[in-house]
C-alpha cells in the first residue's frame, strides 16, 4: 500500500490534481495528488539534507546512503517518543501503540512537503494556508502581497542561479513550518516571525548566495545557522537581520556583476528587477501583475552597428563595454514569443521605439524609463 502512494505522488501531475492539493498539505490522508518524480527526488535531498545538517550530493549514489541515514533515524526518534509516551500512558491503557514504520514515515515526511515543494516551484501561492484570508485572518492584502513578492523572488533565483539552490532547503523548512502554524493556530506569533523575520533574512542571502558566489560550504553552513535559530525560535532573540557589512558587499556585487554577460545572470538581472518594481508598485498600492513570465532587454544594444544613433550617443566603445552588461543597463519585460526578425528588430530598435515598448509593459520601473530624455553616456 504505501508502494502505490508513492507511486501515485510520483505520477506526473494533472490539472485535477494540482487544483485538488490545498488540503493535501495538511492531511496524510490525501493520496491522489501527483508531484512528479523530481519533485520528489528533489524533496528527499532537501529535507535529508536540512534534518541530518549535511551536505548531500545528488550524484554518485551518495545521496541514497543519506536517505536510508535519515530513514532510519527518523524512525528511531519517532519510536523513542512513542515508547516515552506509552510509559507515561502506562497505568491508563494496556493497548500498546503500533511502532512508527516506513508508511509514517512516508505520510509525515515526503507526502507533505513534496506538495508544498511543489506549489513553491508552480507558483501556488493561493494554496498555501498560511496566505488563505479564512485561515490567516490577521494578515493584511499588502502583508500577503509582499510574502508572495519574496517566495516569488526566492523561486526565480533558486531556480536560475546554481550558486543559490541550497536556499530551497530552508525556504522549504519554513513554508512547512508555516503551514502547520496556519493548521494548528491559524496563525501566531510563531507564524509572524516565520515570514516577517526569517523569510526577509532568506531573501538577502539567497541574492548574497547568488551575487558573491560563495563555496559550497558557506551556503551551507549558511543555510543550516538559519534551520538550529528556527529549531531553536523560542531562544533566538526578535529582530534577526543580515549583517550591515554584508549587506553592502552585496551592493558592491551588484554593481560589478555582469548581468547580461550570460544566460543565468540575465535570469538573476530579470528577479531582481521585477522584485524592485513589485515592491515599489505595492508601496504605491498598485496592481502586481499575476503570473507573468519576464526575461530583461538590453537598453544600450548588446551589439551597436556603425553610423547608428546609438553610437552617436555612445562613441566610446570601451565605455560600451563597460555598461552594456550592468543592470542599470536592462530593462524588465514580459516575455513573448518572437521570431528571430522580431527580435533582431527590438535589439536594433532606436530610443524612441523602445519607449514605445516601455510603455506597454505592465512593470512600473520599465514605464517610467519613457520619462528620460533619452539614453546615453552622460
Amino acid at each position: 500500500q504505501t508502494f502505490d502512494q508513492w507511486d501515485d505522488l510520483a505520477a506526473e501531475p494533472t490539472a485535477a490534481a494540482i487544483s485538488s492539493s490545498s488540503d493535501a498539505a495538511s492531511s496524510s490522508k490525501s493520496s491522489s495528488v501527483a508531484v512528479g518524480r523530481d519533485i520528489i527526488t528533489s524533496v528527499c535531498l532537501l529535507r535529508a539534507s536540512a534534518a541530518l545538517r549535511t551536505k548531500i550530493r545528488s550524484r554518485g549514489g551518495d545521496e541514497v546512503y543519506e536517505w536510508e541515514r535519515w530513514l532510519r533515524q527518523e524512525l528511531w526518534l519517532q519510536n523513542q517518543l512513542l515508547a516515552k509516551q506509552q510509559q507515561q500512558e502506562k497505568s491508563k491503557s494496556t493497548t500498546p501503540l503500533p511502532p512508527w514504520q516506513g508508511k509514517d514515515f512516508f505520510a509525515a515526511k515526503i507526502q507533505p512537503a513534496a506538495i508544498v515543494l511543489n506549489k513553491f516551484r508552480t507558483r501556488q501561492w493561493d494554496e498555501f494556508a498560511f496566505l488563505s484570508k479564512d485561515v490567516n485572518k490577521k494578515m493584511t492584502k499588502k502583508e500577503r502581497s509582499s510574502v508572495i513578492a519574496r517566495l516569488d523572488f526566492l523561486r526565480d533565483v533558486i531556480m536560475g542561479v546554481t550558486a543559490a539552490k541550497e536556499a530551497e532547503i530552508v525556504v522549504l523548512d519554513i513554508l512547512l513550518r508555516a503551514e502547520e502554524e496556519a493548521a494548528s493556530n491559524g496563525g501566531g506569533s510563531s507564524l509572524d516571525r516565520y515570514l516577517e523575520e526569517f523569510l526577509p533574512l532568506v531573501e538577502s542571502w539567497t541574492l548574497w548566495m547568488a551575487l558573491t558566489r560563495p563555496s559550497p560550504m558557506q551556503r551551507h553552513a549558511r543555510v543550516f545557522s538559519l534551520l538550529d535559530a528556527m529549531d531553536d525560535i523560542d531562544s533566538v532573540g526578535v529582530g534577526m537581520v543580515a549583517e550591515e557589512d554584508e549587506m553592502e558587499n552585496v551592493k558592491a556585487a551588484m554593481d560589478e556583476y555582469e548581468f547580461g554577460a550570460s544566460a543565468g545572470g540575465k535570469r538573476l538581472a530579470a528577479a531582481i528587477l521585477k522584485r524592485m518594481s513589485t515592491y515599489v508598485m505595492l508601496e504605491e498600492k498598485k496592481g502586481i501583475p499575476d503570473g507573468e513570465d519576464v526575461s530583461v532587454d538590453f537598453i544600450l544594444p548588446s551589439k551597436v552597428t556603425k553610423e547608428s544613433e546609438w553610437e552617436k550617443q555612445w562613441p566610446e566603445e570601451e565605455q560600451r563595454v563597460e555598461w552594456m552588461n550592468r543592470i542599470g543597463n536592462l530593462a524588465l519585460v514580459t516575455s513573448r514569443p518572437r521570431s528571430r526578425s522580431v527580435k533582431k528588430r527590438a535589439t536594433d530598435s532606436s530610443w524612441e521605439q523602445k519607449c514605445i515598448n516601455f510603455k506597454k509593459e505592465p512593470w512600473l520601473l520599465t514605464r517610467q524609463l519613457v520619462e528620460l530624455d533619452g539614453w546615453d553616456a552622460a
